[in-house]
């Protein structure tokens, strides 16, 4: 959402009341002063949030590189996401929540949500995170899914276009070795739900 620049006018009122006692009978004397004053151009700024992975990018993105893989006990799956302030002032962001949303989610399904393990780090290459290379850079977020999946810390974007305003994530989805044959056949669709504010 964009607002456009508005003239912002300040009626100023300033009101003295002054009481005059002179006589038996009392004289009462008041003024009011008006002034209006001109606070110049008010503008505000675009916040946009955006997403970007396999050459889409959006507000909302079906991150459907993990939902194609397969997962085995003591695999993992993960895929680059890139995160952009494509709005006009610097932003902070954060995790919202991590959750698994099926179309229609199975016992399996489920179970596997409850038993996957999440990973998000910042700073690595995309290539070799899609390469499935091993998680360098700075940890983010590293626990299960659900709603209290979060970084410890907002991160800064600054205003786009620039380099300092995109991060790119690497995102990790494993299943510890010992997972429960309850997730058998289970399908985990991953959405990830970022929210960002002014910084």
């Amino acid at each position: 959402m964009r607002v456009m620049p508005k003239q912002l006018k300040v009626l100023f009122v300033a009101a003295v009341i002054l009481v005059l006692g002179l006589s038996a009978q009392g004289t009462v004397a008041s003024w009011r002063v008006n002034n209006e004053i001109d606070a110049g151009a008010m503008t505000t700024g675009s916040l946009k949030l955006m997403l970007a992975s396999g050459g889409q990018s959006s507000a909302t993105l079906n991150f459907s590189q993990l939902e194609e893989s397969n997962i085995l006990p003591g695999k993992f799956a993960q895929a680059p996401l890139e995160v952009l302030n494509t709005g006009s002032v610097d932003l902070s962001y954060n995790l919202a929540d991590a959750v698994s949303a099926p179309a229609n989610a199975t016992a399996a399904d489920r179970s596997l949500a409850e038993q996957s393990l999440l990973s998000i780090y910042t700073g690595m290459n995309p290539q070799d995170c899609a390469a499935d290379a091993a998680l360098t850079g700075q940890l983010l977020y590293s626990g299960p899914l659900g709603t209290g999946a979060k970084f410890g810390q907002n991160r800064v974007l600054a205003a786009g276009p620039g380099a300092s305003s995109a991060e790119s994530l690497c995102v990790r989805v494993a299943l510890p070795s010992n997972a429960s044959q309850q997730a058998s056949g289970g399908k985990l669709s991953l959405v990830l739900r970022f929210v960002g504010q002014q910084s």
